[in-house]
């Protein structure tokens, strides 16, 4: 615990005014991850209003790459869903924050954030229906509604209710992204549901990535091993009824 107050500490000095990383807290010491279930949809609007008392999780482990300063790059994820879609709010702080005009396929070797999600608890490495590979790319800098988005290495941008946000900022990038249950193979969510998941940020400053984040996996392996990530659960989104 002593450890997580000194990451919440640092994250808030580095972030200073960014918002959700002053303000939220790690969710169960950043041991377990977490998706909140409310019946409201989220906005999608670069504001941190709607995001407000929603713990997330921060991936840790640098896998490889560069040496890096302390909490360069780093992201807190947050979950959400009113079993319509899964929304996605990512904080992302990098001092060298890119454009990335990669397909979102292929966008890993630039700077984009990843979530691995699945509903399927059952040990398995390769992929069942439900287990989703998730890429959200910040593509520009003049349009935040430019924001490429795969699952599972197909393009999603321009399908149906499909949409995605993105703001840079002094520090970084703010992404805010739907997508629908359907797409996901995921028929809907239960509170105290065991699900399963990870996160990933890649960060490159010039050209390749230079850096790769996990929040469990200590191998760049969970784009085709399930059995790597980590455990999580559904919980009530404060206010929302049980």
């Amino acid at each position: 615990m002593r450890l997580v107050r000194v990451f919440l500490i640092l994250i808030g000095c580095i972030c200073g005014g960014l918002g959700l990383f002053a303000q939220t807290a790690l969710h169960n010491g950043n041991q377990k991850g977490v998706l909140y279930l409310g019946t409201q949809a989220k906005p999608l609007d670069g504001k941190l209003d709607a995001w407000q008392g929603l713990e997330g999780i921060s991936p840790e482990k640098n896998i490889y790459g560069a040496s890096r300063a302390p909490g360069d790059p780093s992201a807190v994820f947050v979950l959400y869903s009113d079993n319509r879609k899964v929304y996605v709010y990512i904080e992302v702080v990098d001092s060298t924050a890119n454009e990335n005009p990669l397909p979102a396929p292929v966008a890993w070797r630039n700077d984009s954030a990843e979530l691995y999600l699945g509903v399927d608890t059952g040990l398995h490495d390769k992929y069942s229906r439900g287990d989703n590979r998730m890429r959200f790319v910040p593509v520009s800098k003049s349009d935040p509604n430019l924001c490429s988005i795969s699952i599972n290495d197909r393009d999603v941008t321009k399908e149906r209710d499909v949409k995605g946000h993105v703001v840079y900022t002094e520090k970084g990038y703010r992404i805010q992204a739907a997508i629908p249950l359907r797409l996901l193979q995921i028929s809907g969510f239960s509170v105290g549901q065991a699900i399963r998941c990870e996160y990933q940020i890649n960060d490159a400053s010039v050209g390749e990535r230079e850096n790769l984040l996990h929040w469990v996996s200590p191998k760049d392996n969970p784009y085709y091993d399930a059995s790597v990530w980590g455990n999580g659960e559904v919980l009530a989104a404060p206010g929302a009824q049980p």
